[in-house]
């Protein structure tokens, strides 16, 4: 009898260390970047990126811990979408928000709460740009803002895996929002500044 607890018990444990193995198995994620995307050509010499909104570490602010920081997907997006192909005149970028944050929900608790599946955290992301055009030779000047945001939520019992995956597709469904907005916001605000 004591063989037969032994050798359960080694089989537990054993089983136990696979479960954690399985579940910190770190994925891979590409970085969510717009190089698939035809460039926007604006007609001035230069643009300028002014990143107002500083990326804090603290809580409840999580964008650090996504597989591309909110922060980086919007630097991401000015590089592979802006292009200056003019010879005067210049692009102002200012990063407005790009913003990531952790919000505990209530759940329920006690024996009720142990079988329930409640969705205990909820992620908000929030991202803002302004892009001003200004070209004094030619009187000209424009501005275009966008912004997206996405919320979801998880359940109490999510490994980091799953919440990973959460915070890519939020981050990814944001910026691929954003992209169609300011993309449209800069061909009817600054029709003016666009190379065909």
């Amino acid at each position: 009898m004591p063989r037969i607890i032994q050798i359960t018990s080694l089989t537990f444990i054993a089983l136990f260390f696979v479960g954690c193995t399985a579940t910190t198995d770190q994925r891979k994620y590409s970085d969510i970047t717009f190089m698939h995307k035809a460039p926007i050509k604006l007609d001035v010499a230069r643009i300028i990126y002014e990143p107002r909104y500083k990326a804090s570490l603290a809580p409840p602010l999580v964008g650090h811990d996504f597989p591309t920081p909110p922060v980086t997907a919007m630097e991401n997006w000015i590089r592979d979408r802006l292009r200056a192909t003019g010879r005067s005149g210049e692009v102002r970028v200012t990063l407005r928000d790009a913003s990531a944050t952790e919000h505990k929900l209530k759940t329920e608790s006690g024996v009720k709460g142990a079988f329930k599946k409640d969705q205990a955290w909820r992620y908000d992301v929030s991202v803002e740009m302004t892009v001003d055009a200004v070209d004094p030779n030619r009187r000209l000047k424009g501005e275009a803002t966008a912004r997206a945001s996405r919320k979801r939520t998880v359940p109490k019992n999510i490994n980091l895996n799953d919440r990973e995956a959460v915070w890519f597709d939020i981050m990814e469904q944001t910026m691929k929002t954003f992209d169609r907005t300011m993309e449209a916001q800069i061909r009817k605000n600054l029709s003016a500044f666009i190379r065909r």
